[in-house]
């Protein structure tokens, strides 16, 4: 399988919830957001992966573009 990279989940919604504890736009923990520039490869997967099973259309959508952009797909 391959690993599903993005420059970064954001979408330009940023937003903390009330708790200051997650973004509200794209989902991730703050330190999530904070430590994303250094992470391995594989953690990004992680948390990319936990973003497309738990997130909305709009973060979903842009993971699978970025993937489809990876393997050379081209929107119709």
């Amino acid at each position: 399988m391959p690993i599903l990279l993005t420059t970064s989940p954001c979408i330009g919604q940023c937003q903390l919830s009330p708790d200051k504890a997650r973004c509200l736009g794209c989902g991730r923990l703050r330190p999530e957001i904070k430590s994303w520039k250094s992470m391995a490869p594989e953690q990004r997967h992680d948390i990319n992966m936990r973003l497309l099973a738990t997130q909305g259309k709009k973060v979903r959508k842009r993971l699978l573009r970025d993937l489809a952009k990876s393997f050379g797909v081209k929107k119709d």
